[in-house]
């Protein structure tokens, strides 16, 4: 069986559909390295994923209310309600009256929660730069040189809602 779990068909053309499978391959030789370390981190922190999409989402799109995590994430105002609570307890979240309409409040990631999840991108580079690095540098070139092309071309990442 191989090391990763293999997609379906996907309705694209063949070249495209080879594409999303290298990557996918490559991202599953990544995963086992980027997996281990955010699980750790988020025990270390005890965190749950609802949080961590929550703290992810307020760094994608910066202060939210809180009815806008909710929607987002896909949960109800009150389990997002308690869920920001949370966070503000553990210093990774803040809540500020929202100028515009001052019954409501405005959550943002506090320095340590932008830490944390500085912490996971600096955890998800090295899987990458881990997997590279036994590569010849004649083909890690090519690759960036490719990629240098097709990033700007790519939207900015967004977590999915």
């Amino acid at each position: 069986m191989d090391a990763y779990i293999e997609s379906q068909e996907s309705g694209q053309p063949e070249d495209i559909a080879r594409l999303g499978r290298s990557f996918d391959h490559l991202h599953s030789l990544a995963a086992a390295q980027i997996f281990t370390s955010m699980a750790r981190s988020m025990h270390t922190s005890d965190i749950t994923f609802s949080q961590l999409n929550a703290l992810f989402r307020l760094y994608t799109h910066g202060p939210q209310r809180i009815a806008d995590l909710a929607e987002g994430a896909h949960l109800s105002h009150c389990a997002t309600s308690r869920l920001i609570s949370r966070l503000a307890k553990e210093g990774q979240v803040d809540k500020q009256p929202n100028a515009q309409n001052r019954r409501e409040r405005l959550i943002s990631l506090t320095p340590e929660g932008l830490a944390f999840l500085r912490s996971l991108k600096l955890n998800t580079t090295a899987a990458y730069e881990n997997l590279f690095r036994t590569l010849p540098s004649s083909l890690t070139d090519r690759l960036q040189a490719v990629l240098d092309d097709i990033l700007p071309l790519l939207p900015p990442p967004e977590m999915p809602g």
